[in-house]
């Protein structure tokens, strides 16, 4: 008896016009439009006062659109990060840890530069202090990757819950500020380490991101470093007898990785909540591997997907006031990432129809 399906799905081999990717998206994001429809109306609320409540939380007002652009910076960082970790096919999970190290650095030098030090001086400082913390951190999964062979995923993924609970026992014990009332909070970091807002609202970290999608856009089509990357990650074997250190390229790539994710933490302590606090981040760094996965490592697609993102997750607190659960703005992320991821796949492979005399036996 021949079991053969009639249909089976075969990979494309040509690389898919710009365009064709994104009508793909535009038809993933529709569907995902309406799926989520059905979803809340099988739940008893109205699609509309739905959509019109996350659209206005998320880009209502001059208020909303900060804390869109707000938000999308250490999601984009952490993704920049992750997808230039993922350029030597090495999978960063652990950017949730490092932007919680690096934000323990910021605060770290923060908290006891003198309150006489130049702004000039400062935020760089603390700045680079968050990049140290986070490379730092990523550095522990890289060389235990390069040296002993451990899998960069456990590491990475285990090391998120040491960093964080080190940054809880922080603020409740030696950090803690005493004016706070047992809040889980430090002392502010000095004023001259806080850059303030550029414009309505909008903090400077929005410059670092698109300056580090750039910098990943020019290390991908000009740079020694992004080929090394490329070919250790795709053929280390070519990459041994071409001269590339194979060890030296799993070191850069996700102490580089954890270096970018440990300035979102800094920007996020200098920029945002300017202390150290327990549950700083609302799972920023988990976001980015979705956002970095949905954008399919391209920086510029970070960028826009990272403000995607933290539209729905600006735009979900806007669903309580309209009695909507707010929890229906994490089931539409869902939906809309499984609509998106599917778009991008179906585009990679089409359905091809076997003859029945294919597979007979």
């Amino acid at each position: 008896m021949n079991l053969t399906m009639p249909f089976r799905l075969e990979p494309v081999l040509d690389e898919p016009r710009r365009g064709q990717a994104a009508i793909r998206l535009a038809v993933g994001a529709c569907v995902a439009l309406l799926v989520g429809a059905a979803l809340l109306l099988a739940s008893g609320y109205d699609p509309v006062v739905a959509y019109s409540a996350l659209a206005r939380g998320a880009f209502g007002s001059m208020n909303a659109i900060s804390g869109t652009i707000n938000k999308a910076v250490p999601i984009g960082l952490c993704a920049i990060g992750i997808a230039f970790a993922y350029r030597a096919r090495l999978w960063n999970i652990g950017a949730e840890g490092q932007l919680y190290f690096g934000a323990f650095g910021a605060a770290g030098v923060g908290l006891f530069l003198p309150p006489s030090t130049p702004p000039v001086v400062a935020l760089p400082l603390v700045l680079l202090a968050g990049m140290l913390g986070g490379g730092l951190w990523a550095f522990i999964a890289a060389a235990l990757k390069a040296y002993r062979g451990v899998n960069e995923i456990l590491t990475t993924l285990m090391l998120n819950y040491v960093a964080i609970l080190w940054v809880a026992y922080l603020v409740t014990g030696p950090w803690s500020d005493p004016l706070a009332y047992s809040f889980p909070y430090s002392a502010p970091i000095i004023a001259n380490a806080q850059p303030g807002r550029v414009f309505a609202g909008i903090h400077p970290g929005i410059i670092v991101l698109v300056a580090a999608s750039l910098g990943l856009w020019w290390l991908d089509r000009s740079s020694r470093l992004g080929f090394n990357l490329r070919v250790a990650g795709d053929a280390p074997r070519a990459a041994l007898y071409g001269g590339v250190n194979h060890r030296t390229v799993t070191l850069v790539a996700l102490t580089g990785a954890g270096a970018l994710a440990g300035l979102a933490g800094a920007i996020e302590i200098a920029g945002s909540t300017t202390r150290l606090q327990s549950g700083l981040s609302p799972g920023y760094g988990f976001i980015a591997i979705l956002v970095a996965w949905l954008a399919q490592g391209r920086p510029l697609a970070i960028v826009f997907a990272a403000l995607i993102y933290s539209g729905l997750l600006n735009g979900g607190f806007a669903l309580q006031v309209s009695s909507i659960p707010p929890a229906t703005g994490t089931i539409l992320q869902a939906v809309l990432l499984l609509c998106f991821l599917a778009a991008a796949t179906f585009g990679k492979y089409r359905i091809r129809r076997v003859p029945a005399s294919q597979g007979s036996p």
